[in-house]
């Protein structure tokens, strides 16, 4: 039996190092609303949290924050260090929605086309002729990795 039961997802937390910019990406890109911004002066620290209807995203912009390390900013390399990895979302048609991320010029780090496959970068991801998106990372501006998975493609 475990002993946290009664446990729901409240929020995820991120480190940035440039508060307005980390927002306006989440707002622009993600769709996050600003539900509050404050100022921890012991640590010191901004932070904001964000919030869409199904989950909150909190963000520290604490003084001297370093910014993410380079192996942590690829999705197979992220995985030979232990801890957290990243936040996934299901987007409905992934593919259509690629499209909007390239032509908005979001960094997209690592594509997925076969379930059973590793992501890997592509330089044009867009190409006709290749298989649909099951999921994909993006990196926010300062290198964190957000997983998109093809919502339809799960579900099958």
């Amino acid at each position: 039996m475990p002993l946290l039961k009664d446990l729901a997802p409240h929020h995820f937390s991120i480190a940035v190092t440039d508060m307005d910019q980390a927002i306006e990406w989440y707002t622009s890109v993600l769709g996050f609303e600003t539900e509050v911004r404050f100022h921890v002066a012991g640590i010191p620290a901004d932070g904001a949290f964000l919030r869409r209807p199904e989950l909150r995203l909190e963000l520290w912009c604490a003084a001297g924050v370093a910014p993410v390390p380079q192996e942590r900013r690829t999705p197979n390399q992220d995985l030979k260090t232990s801890g957290t990895k990243h936040i996934a979302f299901s987007v409905a048609d992934l593919q259509a929605r690629l499209a909007d991320l390239v032509n908005y010029g979001v960094d997209i780090a690592a594509i997925q086309r076969n379930r059973g496959e590793p992501m890997a970068p592509e330089s044009n991801p867009l190409a006709p002729g290749r298989p649909p998106v099951f999921a994909l990372f993006i990196r926010d501006p300062f290198g964190t990795l957000i997983e998109l998975i093809d919502r339809q493609q799960v579900a099958a």
